[in-house]
């Protein structure tokens, strides 16, 4: 029955792709070329994850956390008007982790996107529409390099907060990794705020729910003007870790009882 109950477990955790990202977080492709679909994970935990042998449910020693803050933008990615609305209404959310220990609590995340080299990318996207650049969606496979290591609270209210149990020895694991990663680059598709949470879950041996596949259309047609997205086909598809889909699969998890809301 203990093994039973693990399975069903992992199970439905694995599953919550395929059930739960409904709605604004997936879209079957549409008559213009747009289609949204969150990816999912091979395996929920690592081969190595400490789980309770009765519920298979992470377990760690006492006083050792793993939080997950979250800032989830909140897009529509039901169609491509209903995206685009959205992410003007609110360009930018954000993730970042809290590490605690009994004697230590660390609030750390990887920020950028600050616009100091290059233009911020929605800003850079904009203006090569208005350039009549051949494929103005092509700004967001720039690579940044003015990101930075984040210490303390960000200048944000989190929507949820996340935390799951972590053994002493995992720590350590997410604090080397937390100082010795290099924070400098930072994108759309990779090594963005998100992807840095995800790699720290990891390290306490959960595979979280994060990124997105869109089809992008090669034009969209605003208030009967036609706009060109893109003319190189290769940027027909993008593939980025977004807080929306972190966020679902937190709360989905926290319901099964892997890992806890404390946002309150």
């Amino acid at each position: 029955m203990k093994a039973l109950t693990r399975l069903l477990l992992l199970m439905t955790a694995i599953g919550i792709a395929g059930c739960a990202h409904q709605s604004r977080f997936h879209a079957p492709m549409q008559p213009d070329g747009w289609s949204a679909q969150p990816l999912s994970v091979a395996c929920r935990f690592a081969p190595d994850a400490d789980l309770d042998p009765a519920t298979g449910t992470p377990v760690g020693d006492e006083g050792y956390y793993l939080y997950i803050l979250n800032d989830a933008p909140n897009w529509d990615y039901s169609s491509t008007l209903s995206f685009i609305f959205s992410f003007e209404m609110n360009p930018g959310g954000h993730s970042w982790i809290i590490l605690e220990s009994p004697q230590n609590r660390l609030e750390c995340g990887h920020n950028g996107n600050f616009g100091l080299e290059k233009l911020r990318y929605q800003e850079g996207v904009h203006q090569r529409f208005r350039d009549n650049h051949p494929n103005p969606f092509a700004y967001l496979w720039e690579e940044m390099y003015d990101g930075q290591l984040e210490i303390g609270r960000p200048d944000r209210t989190p929507t949820f907060i996340w935390r799951m149990p972590i053994t002493k020895r995992r720590y350590q694991l997410i604090y080397e990794y937390v100082m010795q990663r290099e924070y400098d680059q930072f994108g759309v598709r990779s090594n963005n705020c998100v992807d840095m949470v995800a790699d720290a879950a990891a390290l306490a041996g959960i595979n979280l729910i994060h990124r997105l596949r869109l089809n992008i259309p090669p034009e969209t047609k605003i208030l009967g003007s036609k706009l060109r997205n893109w003319t190189d086909p290769k940027y027909s598809i993008l593939e980025f870790s977004t807080p929306d889909v972190l966020q679902l699969d937190l709360r989905q998890l926290a319901k099964f009882g892997i890992g806890s809301d404390v946002t309150e």
